[in-house]
């Protein structure tokens, strides 16, 4: 059959799904199936979109087919499974498959399918498909429809933040205390990415320090998307109290405070980002060996803005080995800094050009040396890598400045959150 220009063509033996297997679960469901996955909280009294006990779920009222009549299929991606394998599920022949693979792949690299994922079909009753949504990281939508008019789109999703908390008592481990307390046990990590340059976090925890936590979850409809996000982090350690301000969806400062005072700033190229590498020695993903990482990593959607951290000089823009797509900055007093795997450069830019601090020099990607997207970011001192977290020649406000007055408010803010938060739970 052909539709649009679109040759399309069904297995005749597909249904609509029964009622019986659709569920709403809370935080006592059960555990995700074997194939499927389910991205919910920790735990929490709000009601979650649920898979069913056949591992197929019924999808937001946004991803159906406009059509009443449409028969709706729609699957969780799990572990080893593509998208052909999917589509071979759902009933659809070869030809089939392989066109809906085009159309999907025109707007998302499928090789970046990954568990979590989730694929929705819908059909009119004698079969013949309309659209094809295939939802990514963070709620984006891949959304494919068919017949007259085709078209292939990748839709922002419209999330709702819900602001949580919580507190816990480290005893011989902070994903343990975390656990117990109904906080995702991946702060662990982010803290211990954003006090590398600090302290160690590991060696620092002995047991019996206290954690008190602020952080965002994102909704979609009401289901939650994505992984949380950590806002704001009060630890209290044997030599003080140290309180870790993230910076927010419009900001690009982390700070991090000890008994009241500033006492780090880190500015990131990407807003909002999370570091999801530090640097140092560490087991190379591609290479598999030990070997020296010389920066620090962003988790980061293709096509994110990459900002230059402080104002410079464009000192190269182009492809580096291993780097992929590069901008390179100079600074004052011998310093540079490095801005990789880009997916894209500000054509508007050129070597020997000048920047502001916040100016657009790129996309993120995933060229050159790496396995997803993400940007890699390195500080350079007369030449050689320093920590980025570590170093203190491009940095934020001193105490006593205005930007740092400003930031203890922020942290001030937080921190009364936290009470009102904790203090409602009872």
């Amino acid at each position: 059959m052909v539709l649009g220009g679109i040759a399309l063509g069904v297995a005749s033996h597909w249904d609509s799904q029964p009622k019986d297997q659709i569920a709403t679960a809370d935080s006592t469901a059960a555990e995700p199936q074997s194939g499927s996955s389910l991205t919910g909280t920790e735990s929490g009294d709000d009601d979650l979109f649920a898979e069913t006990a056949t591992g197929a779920i019924a999808p937001p009222a946004e991803l159906q087919a406009p059509s009443d009549d449409s028969v709706i299929w729609t699957q969780v991606v799990g572990a080893g499974d593509s998208l052909s394998k999917l589509l071979a599920k759902a009933g659809l022949d070869t030809d089939v498959s392989r066109d809906l693979t085009a159309a999907i792949g025109s707007e998302f690299d499928l090789r970046h399918l990954k568990p979590g994922h989730r694929l929705t079909l819908a059909t009119s009753p004698d079969g013949v498909p309309r659209t094809a949504t295939l939802e990514i990281a963070g709620g984006t939508r891949i959304l494919a429809r068919f017949g007259a008019t085709p078209s292939v789109q990748r839709l922002a999703p419209d999330l709702d933040s819900v602001r949580r908390a919580g507190e816990a008592k480290i005893g011989s481990s902070i994903y343990a205390a975390l656990e117990g307390a109904g906080i995702p046990t991946r702060f662990a990590t982010d803290l211990e990415l954003i006090l590398a340059g600090t302290f160690d976090l590991r060696t620092a925890l002995v047991g019996g320090e206290h954690i008190r936590l602020l952080w965002r979850e994102h909704r979609f409809g009401d289901r939650v998307v994505g992984e949380p996000t950590i806002d704001f982090a009060q630890l209290d350690l044997a030599d003080g109290r140290y309180e870790i301000l993230w910076p927010d969806d419009e900001s690009r400062q982390t700070r991090i405070f000890k008994d009241g005072l500033l006492v780090q700033t880190f500015d990131q190229p990407i807003r909002g980002a999370r570091l999801s590498s530090a640097f140092g020695p560490r087991m190379h993903p591609i290479h598999g060996y030990v070997r020296m990482h010389s920066g620090v990593d962003f988790a980061a959607e293709q096509g994110a803005v990459v900002s230059a951290t402080q104002s410079g000089t464009i000192a190269f823009m182009g492809e580096r080995s291993g780097y992929g797509l590069l901008v390179e900055l100079e600074h004052e007093g011998g310093l540079s800094t490095l801005y990789a795997h880009l997916s894209a450069l500000n054509e508007d830019l050129h070597v020997g050009q000048g920047v502001v601090a916040g100016a657009e020099i790129g996309r993120a990607g995933s060229t050159g040396t790496s396995t997803a997207p993400h940007l890699h970011y390195e500080i350079h001192v007369d030449g050689r890598p320093v920590s980025p977290l570590a170093d203190t020649r491009l940095h934020g406000p001193e105490n006593g400045a205005p930007g740092a007055a400003e930031s203890r408010l922020l942290v001030d803010g937080m921190q009364s959150e936290l009470d009102r938060l904790l203090g409602s739970r009872g």
